[in-house]
């Protein structure tokens, strides 16, 4: 493919490994959950890959949807062998939804008040430390929902339906720290806040979405970075809905992973097939510039 626009793209270039495409791109932007690791353990050919970009001199990014602050991610991920050397910044939704909660920058955050209803697992409740939030369970008293996420596996929407019906009803805002829908803890699927989410916009209520696939952190990203030119970068990632549009948006070329979340659409015989992804990402109205199964160099 020689152009740079995804949207003018009629189908992704397949390749073999990030090697194939080194020449084209002088940074990465890298998801984790699905293209650096499972959840649980790092995927070594990914981690490899990283590591022959790096010698290469590109520069490397990750942003994330994890909603947690952004050192406690970089803590997580040093221990599964991502260490700091081996990338330039690390940006996530959790430490963008921190900063908003945290600095107020427009208007509609002032207003939200220090009373929220939180929607929060008990091992991301230190998100809100230093916030000076007061959590309620009493939907009357709250100014906004936080949601950052569900305690396990057998959690789903429709347990806060009643809920999430109320809050729309008393016009109350809701502040998203991951907009993923979903994701594969191992082989084990769970619902992400973003799920929820987008079940309180199905029922009119208003959301404040922090994180891929939304331009501010890309924006907080490439500042940082001082890169200049966003064509010259790759966003490598599982999800079409936000790392292939966010990348897009950003201006940025994608690398589309058909073994992370969209593995059951995308994979034959446990290898990207190319009439399947097309038609993926026809579905979601976006088209990457590039595709392999697995992250590799």
């Amino acid at each position: 493919m020689t152009t740079s626009s995804a949207a003018t793209l009629d189908a992704p270039q397949f390749c073999g490994g990030l090697r194939d495409i080194a020449d084209q791109i002088d940074a990465l932007i890298l998801d984790l959950w699905g293209c650096m690791h499972d959840g649980i353990v790092c995927y070594p050919a990914a981690l490899d890959c990283l590591k022959q970009a790096r010698r290469l001199g590109k520069k490397a990014a990750i942003i994330s949807n994890a909603p947690r602050r952004a050192a406690l991610v970089a803590k997580r991920i040093a221990e599964m062998g991502i260490t700091p050397d081996l990338y330039d910044g690390l940006f996530c939704s959790g430490e963008e939804t921190w900063r908003a909660l945290q600095e107020r920058p427009s208007a509609d955050l002032r207003h939200l008040g220090r009373v929220v209803f939180p929607i929060i697992p008990d091992k991301d409740l230190s998100l809100v430390d230093g916030l000076g939030l007061d959590l309620t369970s009493d939907l009357d008293r709250a100014g906004f929902l936080l949601v950052v996420g569900v305690e396990g596996p057998d959690d789903t929407v429709a347990q806060f339906e009643e809920t999430l019906r109320r809050a729309a009803w008393n016009n109350l805002p809701l502040l998203c720290a991951n907009p993923d829908l979903m994701v594969h803890r191992g082989d084990i699927a769970e619902i992400c806040a973003g799920a929820i989410a987008q079940r309180y916009q199905e029922l009119g209520g208003k959301v404040f979405w922090f994180g891929k696939p939304h331009a501010g952190i890309y924006r907080r990203c490439l500042e940082e970075l001082r890169i200049d030119n966003p064509a010259r970068v790759v966003g490598v990632g599982d999800s079409c809905r936000t790392d292939v549009a966010g990348a897009a948006g950003a201006g940025a070329k994608s690398l589309f992973l058909g073994g992370g979340i969209h593995r059951d659409d995308v994979l034959k015989n446990g290898v990207i097939d190319p009439h399947l992804t097309i038609d993926l990402m026809r579905r979601h109205n976006v088209m990457a510039d590039f595709a392999m199964t697995a992250l590799a160099w």
